[in-house]
C-alpha cells in the first residue's frame, strides 16, 4: 500500500514571524521620528530667528530714514536701567519739499536683555505704540547707539551707530551719518 502524504497549506503568519517584523519596524522607525522632531525644532528656530532679523531690518530702516534728517542738536541718549530711548526733532515737509513743522520723534526699548523688552516708536502728534506692529515681546534683546558725533560744535563727520540686538543673537549694526548736522 502506498502511503500519500498530506500537506497541510499554511496560511497567514505565526506570532513570532508578526513580532520579529513589527520589532524591525520599530527599530527603523525610531530614527525617522528622531529626525522629523529635529528637522520641527530646526524649522521653528529658523522661523523665530528670520522673524527677529525682519523686525530689526524694519526697525533700522524707519530709525536711519528719521535721525538722517534730525534737527542739529536734537538728539538726545536716555539710557536708563529699565529702557533705552532716543529722541530728535525732524522737520516734516510737504510734497513739494517746503518744510511745514516740526515732529519729535522716540524710539524705546523698555526691559532690554529680557523676555519682555518691547519696542516702542512715538511722535508728538501721537501716543506711545508698539513698533513695528505685532513684534513679539523679548524679539529684539537690545537696542543701543554705542558711538556717535552728535555734538554740533564739534567737527564733522556727524553720525550715529546703531546696533540692534535680537532674542537669537543676531546683531545688525549700521553707521548713520547725519544729513542736517
Amino acid at each position: 500500500m502506498v502511503r500519500m502524504r498530506v500537506c497541510r497549506i499554511r496560511k497567514g503568519f505565526t506570532i513570532l514571524e508578526e513580532a520579529i517584523v513589527i520589532g524591525v519596524i520599530a527599530i527603523l522607525a525610531i530614527p525617522v521620528v528622531f529626525l522629523l522632531k529635529q528637522t520641527i525644532r530646526v524649522q521653528v528656530y529658523q522661523e523665530s530667528a528670520l522673524k527677529g532679523q525682519y523686525y530689526a531690518n524694519l526697525i533700522m530702516q524707519d530709525f536711519e530714514r528719521k535721525i538722517r534728517c534730525a534737527k542739529p542738536g536734537t538728539i538726545v541718549i536716555d539710557s536708563a536701567t529699565s529702557y533705552y530711548r532716543v529722541t530728535f526733532t525732524y522737520p516734516k515737509s510737504d510734497s513739494n519739499g517746503n518744510y511745514v513743522y516740526d515732529v519729535t520723534y522716540n524710539y524705546e526699548l523698555d526691559n532690554p536683555g529680557t523676555d519682555n523688552s518691547l519696542f516702542y516708536r512715538w511722535d508728538s502728534t501721537g501716543t506711545k505704540t508698539l513698533f513695528p506692529q505685532g513684534i513679539e515681546p523679548g524679539l529684539i534683546e537690545d537696542f543701543e547707539l554705542p558711538s556717535y558725533n552728535i555734538d554740533a560744535t564739534a567737527p564733522p563727520p556727524y553720525y550715529v551707530v546703531v546696533k540692534i540686538t535680537t532674542s537669537k543673537g543676531l546683531v545688525l549694526q549700521k553707521t548713520i551719518y547725519l544729513v542736517n548736522y
